[in-house]
């Protein structure tokens, strides 16, 4: 699908580039679990492993790759 109006961005090298479009940058996805501790972990608990996550990506070899990264935990 072709972004309406990409803006353009020029680096310091004078190369310049496009945005992303979202489809690229958003992973989405449902992760359920038989374990009979973790299925009844509530939607907190979910969370602070998701940060971790989060917090590893950003200091692993892919991590200066990623502008942002955002990992929610909810619903049941």
């Amino acid at each position: 699908m072709p972004m309406a109006a990409a803006q353009m961005c020029e680096t310091t090298f004078r190369v310049k580039i496009t945005g992303v479009p979202a489809s690229h940058t958003s992973i989405a996805g449902t992760v359920s679990t038989m374990n009979i501790i973790m299925a009844n972990w509530s939607d907190a608990m979910w969370q602070s492993i998701l940060n971790r996550a989060v917090r590893r990506l950003a200091l692993g070899p892919l991590g200066s790759h990623f502008f942002s990264a955002t990992a929610t935990a909810g619903g049941k």
